[in-house]
């Protein structure tokens, strides 16, 4: 209300000067004259209805502008303060992580180094539990090929005795004791059912 009737003031101020320059020059003119004619007395209405209109204008629209101005600057000042405790807010929170970065490093660090060890120890159990899974193929294959090695010695021992039994066999036949040999084996025989 005070900055109203402040600008209420200081526009008619502004039109008082203006008409009273305005009738100074008159007055000058006049004593030089002495007859004021039609057309100063129509200059002097015109200049004060002029005067007039702007101190109405100023009067009607001065205080809404400066208002919304002041109410702009107002909000540009509340916004340039929440950014800037934005601003510190965030600073300070930049310094404390600063403060705390050889600590937060430290502490990777060592993360880094328990994760490391985990890591390694996984790997060595892995590579323990693959090389038992080896060993124990490894000791099947061997105990496969060994026994399939026994069965090929013992298929081959039997075929050498098959072949040397039917060679001694030939042999007496050949040399005519067929009557013995099966006396032999009818005895054989004869033994394995008692």
């Amino acid at each position: 209300m005070v900055g109203r009737t402040t600008r209420l003031l200081t526009a008619a101020g502004v039109i008082l000067f203006g008409a009273a320059l305005q009738l100074a020059a008159q007055e000058a003119a006049a004593q030089e004259t002495a007859l004021l004619d039609a057309v100063t007395m129509r200059k002097i209405v015109n200049t004060a209805i002029f005067f007039a209109l702007i101190g109405w204008f100023l009067w009607k629209y001065a205080p809404r502008f400066f208002n919304a101005r002041s109410a702009d600057i107002q909000k540009a000042i509340q916004d340039a303060t929440g950014l800037k405790l934005e601003a510190d807010y965030r600073y300070s929170e930049v310094d404390r992580k600063m403060a705390t970065l050889g600590e937060e490093v430290k502490h990777m660090r060592e993360q880094a180094r328990k994760e490391w060890e985990r890591e390694r120890e996984r790997l060595r159990q892995e590579a323990d539990e693959d090389i038992r899974h080896i060993r124990n193929n490894v000791a099947n294959e061997l105990e496969a090929f060994r026994l399939e090695g026994v069965q090929h010695l013992r298929r081959h021992t039997a075929r050498l005795a098959l072949e040397s039994a039917e060679r001694r066999l030939r042999h007496r036949f050949a040399q005519g004791e067929p009557d013995a040999l099966m006396q032999n084996f009818i005895h054989l025989v004869e033994r394995g059912k008692n």
